[in-house]
């Protein structure tokens, strides 16, 4: 499934998630776990209970962010995970302190080496807008990487993509006046998928693993980079630019 032929109609406007899709969460994990496990701390435990803790969080939000349809805080959702987790391996840590450290964190993660190149080149054709479900918090310094030409928030919306409504989805139709088919967006989850496609927005999945698909609704177009996205949308990137994963700037601890 490629994103855009060359003889397909033009969009009018980029859409992009953050985490995940622009910057690499997982970049903060030994800093996460090395706050909970305090003396018990190995790098080697940290990335098994990372492992742990994203499954837990993927199962918390298809069940019910995605199929429930609720808008729960994030926040709320980590002491969840936490509280199976923790309970798991035995670990006394204060749930709302451990969700606090784990949303903060989120500002913290690297950009993933073709985002800078794809933002740049992108935003040169098209109106680049970032769709985030995400508290202000967990975004922090990381809003301030590229001029986004708008955000979007579930925070600010009071909803996530796949929220009853559509509401998420329908702040982005709105502010641009445009058919919904005029715009594409790009992300990594089944709820970008999902929100997406029933907001009549044309879907890009960002499969960075290349793994399969399993999910009934289906991406419109799929991508394994950035790279790749910006090039069939007519923004080719110099591959001299596309270099390792960078920071924003800033420390990694809590």
């Amino acid at each position: 499934m490629p994103l855009i032929s060359r003889s397909m109609k033009k969009f009018k406007v980029v859409s992009v998630d953050m985490f995940g899709t622009l910057v690499d969460i997982s970049s903060v994990r030994y800093s996460v776990w090395s706050t909970f496990l305090g003396d018990r701390y190995t790098p080697e435990l940290a990335d098994k209970c990372w492992e742990r803790g994203s499954a837990l969080l993927s199962q918390q939000i298809e069940g019910k962010v995605v199929n429930g349809r609720q808008y729960i805080p994030p926040r709320a959702i980590f002491e969840m995970i936490y509280s199976e987790l923790f309970a798991e391996i035995g670990l006394d840590f204060d749930l709302a302190e451990a969700a606090r450290v784990f949303a903060l964190q989120h500002s913290y993660s690297r950009l993933h080496s073709d985002a800078m190149p794809f933002l740049e080149r992108v935003g040169r054709k098209y109106p680049v807008c970032l769709s985030s479900d995400t508290d202000e918090d967990m975004l922090g310094d990381l809003r301030q990487i590229y001029p986004f030409d708008y955000v979007v928030t579930s925070e600010e919306v009071g909803a996530y993509k796949t929220s009853d409504g559509g509401r998420f989805f329908s702040e982005v139709i709105k502010h641009y006046g445009i058919s919904p088919d005029r715009i594409v967006h790009i992300g990594d989850s089944l709820a970008d998928i999902i929100g997406a496609k029933e907001a009549g927005i044309a879907s890009c999945w960002l499969n960075r693993k290349k793994r399969e698909w399993r999910h009934h609704i289906m991406p419109d177009y799929q991508v394994n980079s950035l790279t790749e996205a910006a090039s069939l949308l007519g923004a080719d990137i110099d591959p001299d630019t596309v270099g390792g994963a960078k920071g924003i700037g800033r420390g990694s601890r809590k």
